[in-house]
């Protein structure tokens, strides 16, 4: 494993080695660079000793058996990144640690360890929300009385908005280089994420008895903030998802949230080394920027607030004036359309 600048790519490069595969990504800084490699380090051994963990404790409520139990009752089925998570989190606390010893000042000390590691903020939460969902089992189960408070919102900093907004030159840069690694589920994802302004989550929870191609409509149920909405179709997305019909699965896209990540962040950095893009939009163009790229064309166009609110399923309006603001509307006005 290395981290090393690459002069003929003005980047850095970070490798590791997964499953016998030496696999490379490219960074802006060289911060990014070891932190992603950071991150690999950990599951390249927490992938050693998922097994380990698991068998290790069975005794009732320590981590290892809420890792076992969760992984039958709130994981199965669902993309195994949260039950990884909790083993390499079993792994770092140790498999026969119990539930009850997970308290506020123990869940303090663990987000200032892996920030210790280099960790990143976003890695710490996927951490933190997988021991949420254990420590909710365990008081189910009655090992312990109440779940401690989670600590994101008070040892955690809240990360700077990005307000990054892709164009068309871009996107269509990023999609040609995800066409030309034949990674044809992750261009439709792309293009899905795009048009509908949806979530990646709730994208990859689509199943097909949720899309009604005849009328023309996508019903996202599971959804952030319980904001279930039903969304029209355009010819394009209804072409799109005939064409993923096609393939005879469950999921309209069956790809895991990993391997979709990768992708696409590899035909990002490919289009941002095609149009010599900065550093700051390296960092910004995540897949969220789909998302928020629709929503702020949606508040160019016009749209009223409460309409784009009913479309992206935003909480509140309060979430939706900052598309508004940035794309000079007043929001003031519009309410009283």
């Amino acid at each position: 494993m290395a981290v090393r600048f690459r002069a003929d790519r003005g980047n850095w490069q970070a490798q590791v080695f997964l499953d016998g595969k030496r696999v490379a990504r490219h960074f802006a800084t060289e911060q990014e660079a070891t932190q992603w490699e950071q991150q690999h380090q950990i599951e390249s051994l927490a992938s050693l000793r998922l097994q380990e963990i698991i068998s290790a404790s069975r005794e009732e409520g320590s981590l290892a058996h809420l890792v076992s139990t969760c992984k039958r009752l709130d994981w199965a089925g669902k993309d195994p990144s949260q039950w990884e998570n909790a083993c390499r989190l079993a792994q770092l606390l140790g498999p026969d640690t119990h539930a009850a010893e997970l308290t506020m000042r123990a869940l303090d000390d663990l987000v200032v360890e892996l920030r210790g590691q280099g960790l990143s903020n976003t890695t710490i939460k996927k951490y933190l929300s997988a021991c949420s969902v254990m420590l909710k089992r365990a008081c189910r189960l009655g090992y312990i009385e109440s779940v401690p408070l989670m600590p994101e919102k008070r040892t955690l900093k809240t990360p700077e908005p990005r307000d990054l907004v892709i164009t068309d030159e871009w996107l269509a840069q990023q999609l040609d280089a995800l066409e030309r690694r034949e990674n044809r589920l992750a261009t439709s994802l792309t293009m899905f994420l795009r048009q509908m302004a949806c979530r990646v989550g709730e994208a990859l929870d689509l199943t097909w008895d949720r899309v009604d191609l005849k009328a023309r409509k996508v019903q996202f149920v599971k959804t952030k903030g319980a904001m279930p909405r039903r969304l029209p179709l355009t010819d394009d997305m209804v072409k799109l998802l005939k064409a993923a019909k096609a393939h005879g699965t469950a999921a309209v896209f069956p790809i895991g949230y990993g391997t979709y990540l990768s992708q696409y962040s590899h035909a990002k950095h490919a289009a941002c080394d095609a149009l010599q893009l900065g550093p700051t939009v390296r960092k910004e163009w995540v897949i969220h920027t789909l998302r928020h790229t629709r929503i702020t064309e949606l508040a160019s166009m016009g749209w009223q607030a409460p309409a784009i609110q009913q479309w992206a399923g935003h909480a509140s309006l309060q979430v939706t004036q900052r598309y508004i603001h940035a794309a000079g509307i007043n929001l003031e006005e519009l309410l009283q359309c």
